[in-house]
């Protein structure tokens, strides 16, 4: 509130009152006799110019405001803190580039008086006598343009946006397209539209228009440079009118949604090395060995893509067609799968910080789905287990049979995991019956739940938390320009594009800060992989189940099998 507070006396009385003060002040310490002369007329213009600014700001920030907080009693949201939050914003009208013409304005009011130079200080009050002028011009349009853009939108101007594709794999390209019919635009002004889109697609999504969006339909848009798996919900995004010279913009609405999907994509899995085993069964992930039987056969016509051993060429020689032994019964039973996605991270810190891992949980769902689609080729009865976003946003347990031809729905619930805090595995666990066999795909930060499991053996498809995190972090500086040379030159050049927001000291301090905590939250998060990963991997095998390693690749992933487990279930160790 004191926020809200301070914004309203500064922007109202500090924006107006800043060059009497500068000259109030500097005239008590320096000799102003020369420039005297001309201090009635530097005070005519100064009131002619700023006091019709400080009346049109007044008169629009008084129409806005009782148009919104009138809004805000009919639906029961009208608090203090609420109006004075809506006063602040639309009393905030001068740009940090407004802010820097101003305050260089003033300073060279100050430099003149000081050297006693009158002709610099009228170039200076016609400096700040622009300046106010585009504030009081922005100040009237504030009273009625955003009354008159509503209006319009609800006639006949629209603002459009949507993705195209909207829903893609993990890596292709996607576009971001804003599509603008009939927008009322005021000469010498742009309408800008902009949305901060979540970090992990590497995009800014800002785009200006020109008083042609008033004439006919007109698309903008860009390629998103990155597109890994995700639901990303985007907008709405933040319009605003600004005037050319960037002194000053008005907000006008907060519009325009859509949402884009990105699918995991299937990879190739190899398993380099079963794990060892007594037993005559192979583990559910292990396949299998053909080997000649003695059953009863039957015989058809040999198709391309048939096993060629089970070629029977004394027959084929008979008949002059290749034939091929059909056996009668099956080589390889069906088992029941539970297929479990372990995404888990308690709330808290640990939460927090895994954000920053998002990547780590893009790996384990392409295992995931890829290993459906081993096991579904197979023959088995599979059951798909997560924790994912529901319609609304919700973290909630879904579970999916995995039959044949469903590829997409895998996917498309592949697409909708999240880290979570709220489901651990063994609520996923409960899904399996006394004959199942679950396979956890797992990267665990901390020890699994210690109940026992229900079904006939329990599989872990572990990824090391160290390994997944990938290289060591960079440093600071190379976070923020990108790669080591940018840093280096980032020592004699700006980093952003000349004339760009994004240049201004506060703005870098933002980005400072923001990269500064997501390092942060990165080094945290390695530090407990690196503490607990080796334990937690140790209890993983200790347990009595059967463990593999996952070997993540660019294409291929590995499978390395560490422990062949007891050829029981926890429930049955246990009892």
């Amino acid at each position: 509130m004191i926020r809200h507070l301070f914004a309203i006396a500064w922007n109202l009385c500090g924006l107006f009152l800043m060059p009497f003060v500068l000259g109030f002040v500097a005239a008590l310490f320096f000799e102003v006799s020369e420039v005297g002369d001309t201090l009635p007329f530097l005070l005519l213009v100064s009131a002619l110019v700023i006091t019709p600014s400080f009346l049109a700001l007044l008169v629009g920030v008084t129409w806005k405001s009782a148009r919104e907080l009138r809004l805000l009693r009919q639906s029961g949201r009208y608090t203090a803190q609420a109006a004075l939050g809506t006063i602040a914003r639309h009393v905030s009208i001068v740009t940090p580039r407004g802010w820097a013409v101003l305050i260089t304005g003033g300073f060279f009011i100050i430099f003149a008086l000081g050297m006693k130079w009158a002709d610099l200080s009228l170039v200076a009050t016609l400096a700040l006598a622009v300046f106010y002028g585009v504030v009081s011009a922005s100040a009237f349009l504030s009273a009625f343009i955003v009354s008159n853009f509503e209006a319009q939108l609800k006639s006949r101007a629209s603002v459009e946006r949507q993705m195209s594709p909207a829903v893609v794999l993990a890596g292709d390209p996607a576009e971001e397209r804003f599509i603008f019919r009939r927008v009322p635009v005021p000469p010498f002004y742009f309408l800008l539209v902009e949305d901060e889109l979540p970090d992990r697609l590497a995009t800014v999504s800002r785009y200006a228009v020109g008083a042609g969006a008033r004439r006919a339909e007109l698309l903008v848009g860009g390629r998103l440079r990155r597109s890994p798996r995700g639901v990303y919900r985007l907008g709405p995004a933040h319009i605003y009118y600004q005037d050319a010279l960037g002194f000053t913009q008005v907000s006008v609405a907060s519009l325009a949604t859509t949402e884009l999907k990105v699918l995991p994509r299937f990879r190739h899995l190899v398993i380099v090395e079963p794990p060892r085993s007594r037993m005559d069964k192979p583990d559910v992930l292990t396949r299998p060995h053909r080997f000649p039987t003695e059953d009863h056969f039957r015989f058809r016509d040999y198709m391309t893509g048939d096993d060629t051993r089970r070629i029977h060429w004394k027959l084929s020689v008979k008949t002059g067609r290749l034939q091929l032994r059909t056996p009668e019964t099956r080589e390889i039973s069906t088992k029941n799968v539970l297929l479990v996605l372990d995404a888990y991270l308690p709330a808290g810190r640990m939460l927090a910080d895994g954000v920053g891992v998002e990547e780590v949980l893009d790996k384990l769902v392409e295992t995931w789905i890829s290993l459906a689609k081993e096991l579904v080729e197979r023959g088995d009865r599979v059951t798909l287990a997560c924790v994912a976003r529901d319609k609304q946003g919700t973290p909630t347990v879904e579970v999916m049979q995995a039959g044949k031809g469903g590829h997409v729905r895998w996917q498309d619930l592949g697409a909708r995991v999240l880290w979570q805090g709220t489901h651990d595995i063994e609520k996923l666990l409960e899904e399996a019956g006394e004959s199942h066999h679950a396979v956890v795909v797992s990267s665990r930060f901390q020890a699994p739940p210690p109940q026992p499991f229900k079904g006939e053996t329990l599989t872990w498809v572990y990824l090391p938390p160290e390994k997944a995190l990938g290289e060591k972090e960079p440093t600071l500086l190379q976070a923020l320009a990108g790669t080591p040379v940018r840093a280096f030159l980032w020592l004699f050049r700006l980093p952003f594009p000349v004339g760009s927001d994004e240049n201004a000291f506060f703005a870098q301090l933002r980005i400072f800060q923001q990269q500064a905590m997501r390092l942060g939250a990165r080094q945290r998060l390695r530090a407990i992989a690196t503490r607990d990963g080796r334990r937690i991997f140790a209890q993983l095998v200790a347990r009595g189940d059967v463990v593999y390693r996952l070997d993540t690749g660019i294409g291929t992933h590995r499978l390395v099998g560490v422990s062949a487990g007891t050829g029981k279930s926890s429930k049955k160790s246990a009892a």
